[in-house]
């Protein structure tokens, strides 16, 4: 029978179970020696004629046992073995969504982060089991939901993205894809991708330089652009005031999609660049690049292969302890009060006398 243990922190384990079933059984043994040393064997059945030496012994054994068998189902033994399918390659995928006040401007059919937004919750119902994480930027980057496949929760977080949720106003595209980049963590065997969904106003940071070392980290990074590129749209206040707009130096603030900025860093970063917008009739631009760029990479040539696993086997280990738990629990600790001895008898008699 071929058996698997990790064997240091098992074998911890199993020790500490050897160990707590000897104080089980060392604190036994010291009570019937503290008992005899107080009363010879007649005298103790006569002051103590309900303790029964042998259940309380089988009730320790039972405990034990019990504990041992326990840890060892803990520790997760396997033999045997069976054929499993070999995992598939998966797909990590962070979006960088723009929600600087640009966003707000009204040139995509409705305003740019709404529209964003909308696009990236159509999104979800593909997915198909990769991983999604979100991470908002204008000035400053902040990762808002690290990479889940529980999609209702991205969801909850999703709703509440608003140009409140980054700490600093601007755009800062480059510290959004550093800030993506370590979200993503060392390589395992995911593909991954970011797709940053902005209109391409970007102020700070060596955003060239950042897409360069994701692609670096075999990381892709696509780009969407949302706007207009040719005339732009009025960038209102807020959210709230969509009839006030914002003022430099007594001119209203026009804010127009860049998207040659957006090809540069798509290129660096070893991905493509494409405009928002309506693809087909029923995709738009963000399901339309999972479906034909990203989706390919969750699957590898090993996906109809079979792999020999070896069964766990843990359940046998904890039955067993159910049963002895079981039966230690039906033994009384106690037999039934027996009627007086004789020489308890005669000590009264003697005493009445």
């Amino acid at each position: 029978m071929e058996q698997y243990f990790d064997y240091f922190p098992r074998f911890t384990w199993m020790s500490l179970a050897l160990a707590a079933g000897m104080l089980l059984f060392y604190a036994h043994a010291m009570r019937k020696r503290a008992l005899r040393a107080f009363a010879d064997r007649g005298m103790a059945s006569f002051l103590a004629p309900q303790r029964s030496s042998w259940r309380q012994t089988l009730r320790t054994i039972f405990r034990v046992l019990a504990l041992m068998l326990l840890v060892v189902a803990l520790t997760g033994p396997r033999w045997g073995s069976q054929p499993i399918d070999a995992q598939k390659k998966r797909l990590d995928l962070i979006i960088c969504l723009d929600v600087s006040r640009s966003m707000l401007a009204n040139d995509a059919g409705m305003p740019r982060l709404d529209r964003s937004k909308d696009g990236i919750d159509q999104l979800l119902g593909d997915l198909d089991g990769a991983n999604i994480g979100l991470v908002t930027f204008a000035g400053k980057s902040e990762m808002v939901c690290p990479l889940t496949d529980d999609y209702e929760f991205f969801r909850l977080i999703l709703d509440e993205v608003g140009t409140h949720s980054a700490p600093l106003g601007g755009t800062n595209i480059a510290h959004a894809i550093h800030n993506a980049r370590l979200a993503f963590g060392p390589r395992l065997t995911t593909a991954r991708a970011l797709v940053v969904i902005t209109d391409g106003e970007d102020h700070t940071g060596d955003v060239l330089e950042e897409a360069r070392l994701a692609a670096e980290d075999e990381i892709a990074v696509y780009c969407i652009g949302i706007g207009d590129d040719e005339r732009g749209a009025l960038v209102p206040t807020s959210a709230q005031n969509r009839r006030d707009y914002v003022m430099y130096q007594q001119q209203q603030v026009w804010s127009k999609l860049n998207p040659r900025h957006l090809t540069a860093i798509a290129r660096a970063g070893g991905g493509e660049y494409y405009k928002s917008g309506l693809i087909n009739n029923d995709q738009r631009t963000l399901e339309w690049l999972f479906e034909n760029r990203l989706k390919s990479q969750m699957t590898s040539k090993d996906d109809e292969k079979k792999i020999n696993q070896r069964k766990p086997q843990f359940f046998w280990f904890a039955i067993a302890a159910l049963v002895l738990l079981t039966l230690e629990f039906l033994i009384p600790p106690r037999k039934r009060a027996d009627p007086l001895p004789a020489a308890a008898d005669s000590i009264v008699t003697t005493g009445s006398g």
